[in-house]
């Protein structure tokens, strides 16, 4: 019998990549490593729960050392090299063997092993049906994944050659949301999520089972910078027209007594300062990164209905914000490849910026006040 050969880091770059998940994910000293490895040798680092993370966070570290099938028109990208990663709970009995405990860990191996089975490769936006339920005590059955949550730099290794291994978490799915994002995509499905727990509850409901009034998402801006790879440096780009909305709002006395009654102090700030208040770092913080319909009054959501959304190019806020964009940078910059369609994330947050989108919203509300 021949022995195994298993594809495997150099030296340097396993040294590459423990000094990455050390630095990025965390500080470990247990290994669950790999008895028999015929193909790759898929070692998962276990990160204990810390002050700054109280979660278990687990790691494979070894499937990039295959070099994955990429399509051609995809390879500038660099997307060859994978590992992953998965978020457990404090209460997760992390050394059982009972399937309804060790599930996270035997997906990790699948599919850190799926490229070389199926010559293929795995990316931002790519779901795995499990074909049936992980275990008995969830209702959860698949896992799609998603840049990791510790922000670009944590997303990409450099190996001493020059190579990249990207980093993915992987977020449990329920049934109907991976056939949902199948025929929607995956920005569509993340637009349901109010909020994006990276940590896994196998408790939690379906975001297609309730009733979702969202507007916008931060999350949903911020995975366009890490799925194009856009030079945007500040992170919170993707919160700059909503929070020029929500100034707005405030300032017109659009908001709900329910968020006059919890966010005041917001309502204060803004309206003596507008161009002091913290408004993304809010909506980030204590909105769960979303707009939604029920923060405004009557009058705030039959506008927002009329407005904020993709339904009419001629009353569409997203529409005037690109308009801005347009405006701003130019039409031959606007449309160059440097944006690659996405100018808007690259305008600065700043007084400029909200008085250039407010001449549209006041436009806009002046047309819905005629109507209404």
């Amino acid at each position: 019998m021949e022995p195994f050969a298993p594809e495997m880091y150099t030296d340097e770059e396993m040294e590459a990549v423990e000094s990455h998940i050390m630095r990025h994910f965390g500080e470990f000293s247990n290994v669950l490593h790999e008895i028999a490895s015929p193909d790759i040798h898929v070692d998962i680092c276990l990160i204990p729960p810390n002050e700054e993370r109280d979660f278990y966070t687990l790691v494979t570290m070894g499937m990039g050392a295959h070099r994955m099938n990429v399509p051609d028109e995809l390879v500038e990208y660099r997307l060859e090299r994978a590992e992953l990663a998965i978020f457990l709970p404090t209460d997760w009995d992390i050394n059982s063997s009972e399937e309804k405990f060790y599930w996270p860990i035997r997906i990790l191996k699948q599919l850190a092993r799926m490229p070389i089975y199926e010559d293929t490769w795995l990316g931002w936006g790519h779901t795995i049906d499990n074909g049936k339920k992980f275990a008995e005590n969830t209702e959860l059955s698949s896992v799609m994944l998603l840049s990791c949550p510790y922000g670009q730099e944590a997303a990409k290794c450099r190996l001493p050659n020059g190579e990249v291994v990207n980093f993915y978490q992987l977020i449990p799915l329920h049934r109907n949301e991976i056939n949902y994002k199948i025929e929607n995509g995956a920005d569509a499905l993340l637009d349901k999520f109010t909020e994006l727990d990276p940590v896994v509850d196998i408790s939690r409901d379906s975001v297609l089972d309730v009733p979702v009034t969202i507007m916008d998402n931060i999350n949903r801006h911020g995975n366009k910078i890490a799925k194009k790879k856009l030079a945007v440096d500040d992170l919170l780009a993707g919160a700059d027209h909503m929070a020029a909305y929500l100034r707005w709002c405030i300032e017109n006395d659009l908001m709900s007594d329910d968020f006059k009654k919890s966010f005041g102090d917001v309502i204060e700030m803004t309206q003596n300062d507008g161009a002091a208040a913290p408004l993304r770092e809010f909506i980030q913080a204590a909105l769960n990164s979303c707009l939604f319909r029920e923060l405004f009054n009557d009058e705030g959501q039959e506008f927002a209905a009329f407005y904020y959304d993709f339904g009419n190019d001629e009353y569409c806020y997203p529409c005037d914000v690109d308009r801005f964009a347009e405006e701003y940078f130019g039409t031959e910059r606007y449309n160059s490849e440097e944006f690659k369609d996405e100018a808007y994330l690259f305008i600065p947050y700043d007084e400029n910026y909200y008085q250039g989108i407010k001449k549209y919203i006041d436009f806009h509300y002046a047309v819905f006040k005629s109507n209404y």
